[in-house]
């Protein structure tokens, strides 16, 4: 017969179970991996073998950890909770992503998504949303690189506007249109959408952003940037 007692200390020893894997994930993280292969591998060392899906911490969880981590070198403790402040512990995440030194010398995925904001931001000093687009478009690749635009999507949810959200969705089309590989309808498509000219902006940022000593803005300085557009609309 199960207690109270006893299905509290099974709850209470599911819980810290969750919370090791998660803290063992967030290393894996930091190594380079995304979130979701880091839970299945950090489940298998953690629990010395296989552990049912709705016992493993989410990928959010996970990320949780991973800003927790940064935190403790990071400056970002005086942020005060606004949506922005959401957007920066969010994009803070890619600091972990590691890249292929040959093809992106500029260094962490971080490094790059500050890259691509300062591109459109000499483009288009405006316009919040494509900005905002510019410094979450890569979030994903930190969380599930089998998908990262529908991670990305999940990530921020309704921290970001309607335009925004389709600004990053359509992003590799943009890059197909740029590089001369998309297919005829789906080219006439996009070329035909309202902000077509505004996503091939972000996708000509995306694809020149891999300078090696580039003097991006800092997270901070960029998100100043998006709340004082904010501010004055």
């Amino acid at each position: 017969m199960t207690t109270p007692d006893s299905s509290q200390d099974e709850r209470g020893d599911r819980d810290r179970l969750r919370q090791r894997i998660a803290e063992e994930a967030a290393r894996g993280v930091s190594r380079g991996s995304d979130a979701r292969r880091a839970t299945f591998r950090a489940a298998r060392r953690v629990a010395h073998g296989w552990v049912p899906d709705d016992r493993l911490p989410e990928a959010n969880e996970v990320c949780d950890e991973v800003r927790r981590e940064l935190d403790a070198t990071a400056s970002l403790q005086h942020l005060v909770g606004d949506r922005f402040d959401a957007i920066a512990t969010i994009v803070s995440i890619l600091a972990t992503v590691r890249q292929n030194p040959v093809t992106c010398p500029e260094g962490d995925a971080l490094e790059h998504t500050l890259q691509v904001f300062d591109l459109v931001h000499r483009e288009r000093p405006y316009d919040e949303e494509l900005l905002t687009a510019a410094l979450v478009h890569d979030v994903g690749r930190a969380i599930d690189r089998g998908d990262p635009v529908a991670a990305t999507m999940e990530a921020v949810g309704d921290l970001v506007t309607d335009r925004t959200r389709w600004l990053v969705e359509t992003l590799p089309a943009a890059r197909g249109h740029v590089e001369r590989t998309l297919g005829h309808r789906a080219r006439r498509r996009l070329e035909a959408h309202a902000d077509f000219l505004d996503v091939l902006v972000l996708a000509e940022a995306d694809r020149q952003a891999h300078v090696r000593g580039y003097p991006a803005p800092t997270l901070d300085e960029a998100i100043a940037i998006l709340r004082a557009l904010d501010q004055g609309n």
